[in-house]
């Protein structure tokens, strides 16, 4: 067209930005934008539409400005007077997804009821949904949404139970379980794989083994999604710590992805008993020529760290540079925890330093592993670098350095952060108390202990 100098009209430019959307080519489709504002064209509100839905979904490593840019270009089409419809509402909800811009997204979501697209489509509502719960973890306003919805289709009770479950609610993704199948429903391999989640998160066995069952009638076993909930909730809730029933689950499997070895393989680690066998799972998984992914090496190594096995954890490491996984976050925590584990602070220090990026659990585990080896001062060192990263401290963190300052019997630095305790409202975590008690006991101030334990059960 451009060749015979035929310049392209609005129409072209719509039809080419939604064959980059649907085939999730954004260069190019950032390309044809380039193109679009050079031509001088006006833009009408099909394109401006089609332009927001192309940026939200962009997940290439610059997302976050493309975030931005959808949010910018909705912001451009109110000021150029045209209406958002449904489709708009829902792309731009959708760049709001995130912490950076969840407040942009509340805004939005008062402009979605005051022009009744909230009861008018359901996607926009179950956008909503995701914007909360991504955004700010906020899963009240996240049900009030889905409350509000005078329509709700099997996506929108999947959704909402998945995000109950994934946030730690599973008592209430179970109820919500039940009121989708009395209203009529009928789950899907989503929806189980959900709720066997939350099953497993309370340690509900008997009622895992009922919905099992229920998927084995309705042709739904064989499916990977809901497979590896099974082998998870088998493994985690066997009274006896027995891996059988979640082995003869994978077994039955008629065929293995990355995703259900990486199930196995961590189910065996988490089991605290069968490292070995985890190990061996993960060379039949190579041997059946399935690419492990960052979870797969994260979970082996694991298990060379709990075997006191640097050697072969070397080799697996090895494997992940060779597939450019190396520099994912878990997989270098892993690598940090299995030589600290085995006394190799060096070795430690230097896969933490190469970190492309380090996050909380990678801060947790190179502290950990300097207070287990009676360095408490590398430990502290660390512990104030955190706290300028802003990154944050968890209780593990504070139970860490509780430790360290134990096995060193320096009590002034274990009474220091007592007091970081008290101010960041720790005084009720079981396991800070625990650390607390252990510190002041082995330091010889059993008083302070004392005093602990019973400010604790007062608290309870």
């Amino acid at each position: 067209m451009t060749q015979q100098n035929a310049p392209p009209d609005l129409t072209t430019y719509s039809i080419l930005l939604k064959s980059c959307i649907r085939f999730r080519n954004f260069q190019l489709g950032k390309l044809v934008h380039r193109k679009l504002m050079q031509s001088g064209l006006e833009l009408d509100s099909v394109v401006l539409n089609t332009l927001i839905s192309l940026y939200s979904k962009c997940g290439d490593t610059e997302t976050a400005s493309m975030e931005l840019q959808a949010i910018w270009t909705f912001l451009d089409m109110l000021e150029l007077g045209f209406y958002p419809n449904e489709y708009c509402f829902a792309a731009v909800i959708r760049a709001c997804s995130n912490a950076n811009y969840a407040w942009v997204g509340e805004i939005i979501y008062g402009f979605v009821v005051k022009t009744g697209h909230l009861e008018a489509d359901v996607c926009v509502g179950c956008e909503l949904i995701d914007m909360f719960v991504k955004g700010s973890g906020d899963l009240g306003s996240a049900y009030k949404v889905f409350d509000k919805m005078p329509e709700r289709n099997l996506v929108t009770w999947t959704l909402m139970i998945t995000r109950f479950a994934q946030l730690g609610c599973a008592r209430d993704a179970i109820d919500l379980f039940l009121d989708m199948e009395l209203s009529g429903y009928v789950p899907d391999r989503f929806t189980y794989s959900s709720v066997l989640s939350a099953c497993t998160e309370l340690g509900l066995l008997a009622l895992g083994k009922q919905l099992h069952s229920r998927v084995i009638r309705l042709g739904l076993a064989s499916d990977v999604c809901v497979g590896c909930s099974l082998v998870d909730t088998y493994a985690k809730c066997a009274a006896d710590g027995s891996m059988d029933d979640s082995r003869k689950v994978f077994e039955q499997m008629p065929e293995h992805n990355v995703i259900s070895w990486t199930a196995i393989i961590t189910a065996y680690v988490q089991s605290g008993e069968c490292d070995k066998e985890a190990i061996e799972l993960f060379c039949k998984m190579i041997s059946s020529h399935i690419r492990p992914n960052h979870f797969s090496f994260s979970s082996v190594l694991k298990a060379c760290g709990n075997l006191s096995d640097p050697y072969t954890g070397e080799q697996v490491y090895s494997y992940a540079v060779k597939l450019g996984l190396a520099s994912v976050n878990c997989v270098g925590n892993s690598l940090i925890s299995m030589y600290a584990r085995n006394g190799r602070m060096e070795d430690a220090r230097k896969a933490f330093d190469i970190l492309f990026e380090k996050n909380l659990v990678s801060y947790n585990a190179i502290v950990d592993g300097y207070a287990k080896n009676l360095k408490s001062e590398e430990a502290f060192l660390l512990f104030n670098e955190i706290a300028d990263t802003g990154i944050g401290i968890s209780a593990f963190t504070f139970a860490s350095l509780l430790s360290g300052a134990a096995s060193i019997g320096a009590m002034g630095k274990g009474e220091q952060i007592h007091g970081q305790l008290l101010k960041g409202g720790y005084k009720s975590n079981q396991c800070i108390c625990n650390a607390l008690i252990s510190m002041y006991s082995r330091c010889g101030n059993i008083e302070a202990a004392f005093q602990v334990l019973m400010r604790w059960k007062i608290g309870m």
